[in-house]
C-alpha cells in the first residue's frame, strides 16, 4: 500500500468576532504527510472500479445496494477515539506561532464537527468511510456548479438574470441540479459496497479509517469555507478560486476530468 501525500488545496480566511473587534484569521494549510489515505483513490481510480460504477443497478437500484451493504457494515464502520488525530498534527505543521496553530488546530477540529453534524441531521454513522467519500464527493461536485444553498440576492445563478422571469427560471434549474437526498443516499451505499469488496480496505485498522475520514472531511470543510466567504463578500476571484479547489479534489479523487463525474439517482457515474 503506497503512502502519499495530503495537500489542503485552498486557503481559506475565517472570521471571529471578539467584544470589541472583528479578526480574520487565516491558517496556511500545510502539506503535511497522512498515509492510508490511498486506498480510496486506489480502489476509486481502478478501471475495475469505474465499470462497477457504470454498470447499471438492478431493478430497484439503491434498495439492492442497501441490502448488499448491510452484510458489509462492518468493513466501512470504525470505532473511533474520542480526540481527533489530524488537526494537532495539522496545526503544528505550519509555520505559524504558538497563538496561531491553535486557531488553525480549532478550524480543523470545526470542520470535522461539520462533518459530524451533517451525518446527525441527515441520519448517517460519521465513524463511517463510506459516508465520509459521499460528502466529499457530493460537497464538492454542488460547490463546483453553485449548487449550494445560499441567500438569492448573492446566490450566482440569480446574478445571472437580467430580470425577475430570468431570475426564477435560473433559480429553478439551479434546483434541478442539485444532488437530492436519494442520490446522496444511493452513492453512500454504492461506495460502501465497492470499497467494502476491497481486500485491501478490509484490513484497514480503525486508526486508519478515521484517519482518512478526517482527511475528507478538513479538505472538503476548507474549501466550503472558502467558497461560503467568498459569496458572502461577493468575491468573485476567491469564488473561482474555491471551484479550482472543488475541481481539484474531485480529480484527484475520482481520477477523471470534472465533466465526466455525474451523480443521479444510480450513484456516482464516471463516463
Amino acid at each position: 500500500m503506497r503512502n502519499i501525500f495530503l495537500a489542503v488545496f485552498f486557503v481559506i480566511a475565517f472570521s471571529s468576532v471578539g467584544a470589541n473587534a472583528q479578526t480574520v484569521f487565516i491558517p496556511q494549510p500545510p502539506v503535511v504527510y497522512i498515509p492510508l489515505l490511498d486506498p480510496s483513490r486506489m480502489h476509486i481510480q481502478n478501471q475495475v472500479f469505474r465499470n462497477t460504477i457504470n454498470n447499471p443497478l438492478p431493478k430497484g437500484g439503491a434498495k439492492n445496494s442497501k441490502t448488499t451493504a448491510k452484510a458489509a457494515v462492518d468493513y466501512t464502520v470504525f470505532n473511533p477515539r474520542q480526540e481527533n488525530y489530524l488537526p494537532k498534527l495539522l496545526s503544528q505543521t505550519g509555520k505559524g506561532n504558538a497563538a496561531e496553530q491553535r486557531q488553525a488546530e480549532q478550524f480543523y477540529n470545526s470542520q470535522i464537527e461539520m462533518y459530524e453534524r451533517t451525518a446527525a441531521y441527515y441520519r448517517y454513522p460519521a465513524n463511517d468511510v463510506a459516508f465520509a467519500l459521499e460528502y466529499f464527493i457530493s460537497n464538492n461536485y454542488e460547490i463546483y456548479y453553485d449548487l449550494v444553498t445560499v441567500p438569492v440576492e448573492k446566490d450566482p445563478w440569480a446574478k445571472r438574470a437580467t430580470n425577475g422571469f430570468e431570475r426564477l427560471a435560473l433559480l429553478n434549474t439551479k434546483s434541478s441540479r442539485k444532488v437530492t437526498p436519494e442520490q446522496d443516499r444511493a452513492m453512500y451505499f454504492q461506495l460502501k459496497e465497492m470499497l467494502s469488496a476491497k481486500p485491501e480496505f478490509r484490513k484497514m485498522t480503525d486508526e486508519d479509517k478515521q484517519k482518512m475520514t478526517e482527511t475528507l472531511a478538513i479538505t472538503l470543510g476548507v474549501v466550503y469555507e472558502g467558497y461560503m466567504k467568498a459569496i458572502e463578500d461577493e468575491d468573485e476571484k476567491l469564488i473561482k478560486q474555491a471551484h479550482e479547489g472543488a475541481k481539484e479534489n474531485l480529480e484527484k479523487l475520482l481520477g477523471v476530468p470534472i465533466d465526466k463525474i455525474k451523480i443521479n439517482y444510480a450513484g456516482l457515474q464516471l463516463q
